[in-house]
């Protein structure tokens, strides 16, 4: 559960949190944002909530996988779109008044984009 999640449970602020909690409603904003609490803050709010601050850490770094995840996804399928459209235009095969096979540079491209494809695959 978030941290926002377990405030928000307790009918509670920012402000309100920060006060029962001692830290600043700064700090509170900043971890709710995203940012990593420390271990200080970390003891405070477990305090609070009632947990451990393994459950807390546990929380926090599931939130960060999942973030990580995320961040990497959109790059990850822009990559394979450009890979897939440059290879299906190379594959189209030739344009009106070309050769009838690709030329080396156009095999080493779609190889290149396949190998491409294959590192992003799960």
């Amino acid at each position: 559960m978030k941290l926002q999640e377990r405030r928000l449970e307790k009918g509670w602020s920012q402000e309100e949190l920060a006060r029962h909690s001692g830290l600043s409603t700064r700090t509170i904003q900043r971890i709710e944002g995203g940012q990593k609490a420390g271990l200080e803050s970390l003891k405070c709010l477990a305090a609070v909530f009632e947990t451990s601050i393994s459950t807390l850490m546990q929380e926090q770094t599931m939130r960060d996988e999942k973030h990580a995840d995320q961040a990497e996804q959109p790059m990850i399928n822009k990559i394979e779109r450009d890979a897939i459209e440059f290879a299906q235009s190379l594959l189209a095969g030739p344009k009106k008044g070309k050769a009838d096979s690709l030329s080396k540079i156009e095999r080493d491209a779609i190889d290149y984009a396949k190998n491409l494809l294959s590192k992003f695959k799960t």
